[in-house]
């Protein structure tokens, strides 16, 4: 993969490529933002920079360094990843064993840290003595989904490189690209994936099932509002077993909110669920601008109280139940 291939972040690339050229690379940083957004493949994308032998704002893509750092076969690349809950001591003090030890090939040695927020004291006070007395040309690259996570005192001696989501035009002209999709599938995608783009890539290649979850959200939302109370209970099994998807089911609830009230008002080019019209349609009739907002502002509520521990059954009842009295919200 080169920087123009790397699919968004364009000020971090911009960051990177003139901190090579200038020879103004630090020690140590910390790449932050959600999983699956490209934190470990910008930091492979930098590595084999830092190390490419013809190096040019682009690596060559050519030389044996390139050549191995492409086969994940680069001995001076360096990726740990926690195979436990925790990172321990053990571990950090196996990585700087490492560090001390002279680069096999290059000038260089890059060390990537997955899930750096997971050290224990024990370990983060550890590292943190080779980020204050760094070896040289050693660069250690930590990645986090939230860097507050870290220690303060790791934090100020690094870096700090924050992923974007993507741009949700600029995701869904790469889906439409990469997949041959149409132009509403990959607009579909790219809005479900939430500017993620490995979410995107695997809702493509049909790895993540959110667009068949979004039909049978959108079937259980159909059937709630039309059957009586008694057969709504029929679904606890359903959020039963997706509890751990919840936020997920009230987002696809939502947007389909969203698109009823866009339909209402006849603004198709802003819906997102343009493959279930006939639904839109129906719902446009039943339900009247006062009716969606409430039942979207419940939904909201209903997620934090989720977040919250509250009683799970408790507010699936109450949920299913406002759901189907739409205008008694």
């Amino acid at each position: 993969m080169l920087f123009s291939e790397f699919i968004g972040q364009e000020e971090i690339k911009k960051y990177l490529i003139k901190s090579i050229q200038h020879n103004n690379v630090s020690h140590g940083y910390i790449f932050e933002g959600k999983d699956g957004i490209g934190k470990f493949d910008m930091a492979t994308l930098f590595a084999k920079s830092l190390l490419c032998k013809n190096f040019n704002g682009e690596p060559c893509d050519k030389c044996s360094s390139c050549i191995k750092v492409n086969t994940s076969n680069h001995p001076d690349i360096h990726v740990f990843t926690p195979l436990e809950k925790n990172i321990k001591r053990e571990d950090v003090d196996e990585i700087i064993e490492s560090i001390n030890i002279k680069p096999y090939e290059s000038d260089k040695k890059i060390y990537i840290i997955k899930n750096s927020d997971r050290m224990t004291l024990q370990a983060a006070n550890t590292f943190l003595k080779t980020l204050e007395e760094p070896v040289g040309n050693r660069v250690i690259i930590l990645l986090t989904e939230n860097s507050n996570l870290l220690l303060p005192t790791i934090y100020s001696r690094c870096q700090i490189i924050t992923f974007k989501y993507i741009e949700k035009e600029k995701l869904s002209r790469y889906i439409r690209e990469k997949y041959n999709l149409d132009k509403n599938k990959a607009n579909l995608i790219a809005y479900y994936s939430k500017g993620v783009l490995k979410k995107a890539e695997n809702i493509a290649s049909g790895t993540d099932d959110i667009l068949q979850k979004r039909l049978e959200v959108f079937n259980i939302f159909d059937k709630t509002v039309t059957l009586d109370k008694n057969v709504l209970f029929n679904y606890e099994d359903y959020f039963e077993q997706n509890k751990d998807n919840i936020d997920e089911i009230v987002d696809i609830l939502i947007i389909l909110l969203r698109d009823i009230y866009f339909k209402k008002y006849q603004l198709d080019e802003l819906i997102i669920n343009s493959d279930c019209m006939e639904l839109l349609n129906l719902y446009t009739t039943k339900l009247n601008t006062c009716e969606i907002e409430k039942i979207v502002l419940y939904l909201q509520s209903t997620r934090v109280d989720v977040n919250n521990n509250i009683n799970y059954k408790l507010i699936i009842d109450n949920m299913l139940l406002k759901l189907q009295k739409g205008v008694n919200l």
